[in-house]
This record gives C-alpha cells, sequence and structure tokens, in this order.
C-alpha cells in the first residue's frame, strides 16, 4: 500500500496492488472490527434535568472517546472475565454539574475520569449534552469500555471508502476521533492477517481429520 495522502482526520491509501477482496476485507474490518472506546454503561446517580435518563445516556454514548488501544482489552476478551470489568478493560469517569442562580449547559468537558494518568478522554470537549436550569442537578457514573463497530455503531472507529480513480484503486479513511487514522489501518492490517491465519490453521485441521484414501 502506497500513502497517497495524510492528516490529522484522514488518509488515502493506494491498494491497486492489493487483491480487491483483500482491499475490500480491510474496508470491513475498519468498519466493523477496530476496537474503539465509548461510554457503554451509565448509572444515573440524580438527574433533575428537563433531559429523562434514557435520552441523556443515549447522547453521552455516542460522544467518541480518545483510545488506548496498547493498555486496555475488550472486555469479552478480558482475563477478569468480570461484569463490572478491572483496570485493564473499564475505565469510570463521572459527570457532575449544578445550576445556582444562573442556567448552564453541560459539555463532554465536564466528564472527568476517576484516575487522572489515564489519556482515554472524550475527543471533542466542546459537545453539548444538556441544558440546567437554575437549582437541577445531574451526577452519573460512566463506564468507558472496548467495543467492535459489529455490535453498535457507537463503536465505529471512521469511514472507509474503496474507489475507483484514473485507473488506481484507493482506499480513503477518516477518523470519528477514536484513532488516528493510520493507527486505524495498521490495526485493520493485524485483524486481518489474524483472521487469515486462524482460517489456513482451520483449513490444516480439517484436511488432517480426513479419512486417508485406500492405495
Amino acid at each position: 500500500m502506497k500513502i497517497v495522502a495524510e492528516d490529522s482526520e484522514s488518509i488515502t491509501l493506494d491498494v491497486s496492488d492489493l487483491p480487491h477482496p483483500l482491499a475490500n476485507a480491510l474496508r470491513r474490518v475498519i468498519i466493523r472490527e477496530v476496537p474503539t472506546m465509548a461510554v457503554e454503561e451509565i448509572l444515573v446517580i440524580e438527574n433533575s434535568s428537563p433531559m429523562t435518563n434514557e435520552v441523556l445516556a443515549h447522547r453521552i454514548s455516542l460522544i467518541p472517546f480518545i483510545t488506548d488501544l496498547d493498555n486496555f482489552n475488550v472486555a469479552e476478551e478480558c482475563s477478569c472475565q468480570s461484569r463490572l470489568g478491572c483496570e485493564k478493560c473499564v475505565v469510570r469517569f463521572v459527570l457532575r454539574a449544578e445550576a445556582t442562580d444562573q442556567p448552564i449547559t453541560v459539555y463532554s468537558r465536564d466528564i472527568k475520569p476517576e484516575r487522572h494518568d489515564t489519556k482515554v478522554a472524550p475527543f471533542d470537549g466542546n459537545i453539548p449534552l444538556v441544558a440546567l436550569a437554575p437549582r437541577q442537578k445531574i451526577e452519573l457514573e460512566l463506564y468507558v469500555r472496548l467495543g467492535r463497530g459489529r455490535k453498535h455503531a457507537k463503536w465505529q472507529s471512521g469511514i472507509a471508502t474503496l474507489y475507483e480513480e484514473n485507473s488506481r484503486w484507493l482506499l480513503y479513511v477518516e477518523s470519528y476521533g477514536f484513532l488516528p487514522p493510520r493507527r486505524m489501518v495498521l490495526e485493520a492490517a493485524r485483524i486481518v492477517k489474524t483472521r487469515i491465519e486462524e482460517i489456513g490453521a482451520g483449513l490444516k485441521e480439517l484436511m488432517a481429520r480426513e479419512p486417508q484414501s485406500a492405495g
């Protein structure tokens, strides 16, 4: 693959030398399989805002979080096997806000981690979440976990499009903010490689089980 263009939000690759099915597999894996971090569970301690618990939780769950793939595991693959998770598969955040004499708007930057040594955080701190009138308050606990786009769209790492231009096949990848676009491609390539190796091992095992033909 050759890099045609790249910036902080997107990357364009010339994939003309790749078999077309393999390039398309890479595109699909970027969308469906590359793990990213989003809010999976929310504990509402108090909510006197005009927004219902369900609507507020839904808005928060769609916030892209800067993802740390090197230090966290996908929940179902973590050795803890705990529903509550551990420090290797969940990051806990709190959201507390209260309007006193004047109305306020609560933003994604108001979501604070319990531990301050994590790089996991909302990608954009200026996402408005809810408006509070005087004497209204919210207090929530958020549980951020790695997930994949095939489970829910909130974990889709970004856009991936395969198209032909001037007799070249190009793969355009745009990040939603979870991961840098180059890391998305590299992670997708690693996943595709692992899947191909798994298929190859499965075929070898299947062939070894077949009865030997008589001489």
